[in-house]
């Protein structure tokens, strides 16, 4: 994607950014770990543009609205969310690299303990860790694009816990990190490094296993909400409004039941969303 900004605005807009990194300081970790190819100020002056953008748009277009339909409360509205639209548009963009990042470190997680277990096939049967590594480079979607850039680093003239480190600094899986630093360990100590990719898998294995149990008993109060939220509170509901329409001679208008199930649907995707974002990255063996 590109993030460039128009020259003309690009020296108050990059004044700006400057100004509003404090408030996200870990930005530029978030980038790496986004595998975004973009300096922090440079995304942040876009996140600006794109912002007083949509602010202007919104704008322009409530209070032309307004004027030629002559309804004041469009006038009036344009200028309160207006900057409700271009804030959320902002912190939307600013925050979409730690988003990403997290995304970018559970595929790593997934794919993880297979490569790590292809390596030490590989280095089992008297192969070095670098063309280990190699090897590994293909066939395990994100967790072989990192290893495709350690190799790229080490072809590059880096050391191999040079690149390693480099490695560890642009991700931000927990579960990546300890892995690279025990076989930082391993080399600088000299010691097997199978016996240390052996142990690394099966230690990786065991925690996606926990993960996985963890998350079933997570699902169990999640299922108790949704019953209750959307199957049985909606229908009680329904049915108290009925009774109670009959006895008062209060009449139930149509759009009611529409923005009933309207509001089912909201809330279901909405549960389908969280219980998605909840479940643990595993690759079935």
């Amino acid at each position: 994607m590109d993030y460039n900004v128009p020259d003309q605005f690009r020296p108050y807009l990059l004044s700006l950014a400057e100004q509003l990194h404090t408030f996200v300081p870990s930005l530029e970790q978030d980038i790496k770990g986004a595998r975004m190819d973009v300096d922090p100020e440079d995304y942040l002056a876009f996140a600006i543009l794109k912002a007083l953008q949509a602010g202007i748009v919104l704008l322009s277009g409530g209070l032309a609205l307004g004027y030629f339909a002559d309804i004041e409360i469009f006038i009036q509205g344009s200028f309160i969310v207006t900057p409700v639209v271009a804030g959320f548009v902002l912190f939307s963009i600013m925050y979409r690299p730690k988003i990403q990042a997290k995304q970018t470190a559970r595929r790593i997680e997934k794919n993880l303990p297979y490569a790590l277990r292809h390596m030490l096939i590989e280095v089992s049967s008297g192969i070095s860790l670098y063309q280990a590594m190699v090897s590994v480079s293909s066939d395990y979607e994100e967790a072989s694009d990192e290893f495709e850039k350690i190799v790229s680093d080490i072809q590059g003239g880096k050391s191999q816990i040079e690149a390693l480190e480099d490695s560890v600094g642009r991700t931000q899986s927990q579960m990546y990190r300890r892995t690279m630093w025990q076989l930082i360990n391993s080399i600088k100590s000299g010691s097997n490094v199978t016996d240390t990719l052996e142990s690394l898998v099966d230690t990786i294995i065991e925690e996606q296993k926990i993960q996985v149990k963890n998350y079933g008993e997570d699902l169990n109060p999640f299922i108790l909400m949704y019953l209750m939220l959307a199957v049985i509170f909606p229908s009680l509901g329904v049915t108290l409004m009925i009774v109670l329409s009959s006895f008062t001679g209060f009449s139930i208008e149509s759009n009611v039941f529409y923005m009933l199930i309207g509001g089912l649907i909201i809330f279901q995707l909405f549960f389908l969303n969280l219980i998605k974002s909840r479940r643990p990255e595993v690759k079935a063996a």
